[in-house]
């Protein structure tokens, strides 16, 4: 069973979001903020992490920096929900919290079904002497952002 690390300082919120996962048969762990779900994540890394943005102590943001930042969790898929906007964070997937559930389960899916064709793709070798670029897609409403890191 595949686990889903559950990050929001709201608990009718985590209650809700735990339900729909449960249902989708995907196990979830509880988080109440950035810091608590970085310190779980790193006993135990899970598939994907679904994070509010705005939370006491760590935001849903500085935990996407931290993930990405730690050579063990970077390549863990990351889902933003909030009602504030797309925070534009690296490496992750944004969804209103005012979206219908069937939109969430939906990314839910995708994203972990991205993650693991990712992961059984063999990387391409980079040529000798070449800079190696990591390229992440950020998606929100509608719109694509992209940035690099070197």
């Amino acid at each position: 069973m595949r686990t889903i690390l559950l990050v929001d300082d709201e608990q009718d919120l985590l209650d809700l979001f735990r339900e729909v996962l449960e249902q989708m048969d995907y196990r979830v762990i509880e988080a109440h903020d950035g810091r608590e779900a970085l310190s779980i994540a790193r006993q135990n890394p899970p598939e994907l992490v679904v994070t509010d943005w705005m939370m006491p102590r760590m935001d849903g943001l500085e935990l996407c920096h931290q993930l990405h930042a730690d050579e063990r969790l970077h390549e863990i898929p990351i889902i933003i929900h909030s009602s504030s906007g797309d925070p534009h964070a690296p490496g992750a997937r944004f969804v209103p919290k005012s979206s219908p559930l069937e939109e969430f389960e939906g990314l839910v899916r995708r994203v972990l079904a991205h993650s693991d064709a990712r992961r059984q793709t063999p990387p391409a070798k980079a040529p000798r002497n070449s800079c190696s670029t990591r390229t992440t897609l950020l998606f929100g409403l509608g719109d694509t952002a992209c940035s690099t890191a070197h």
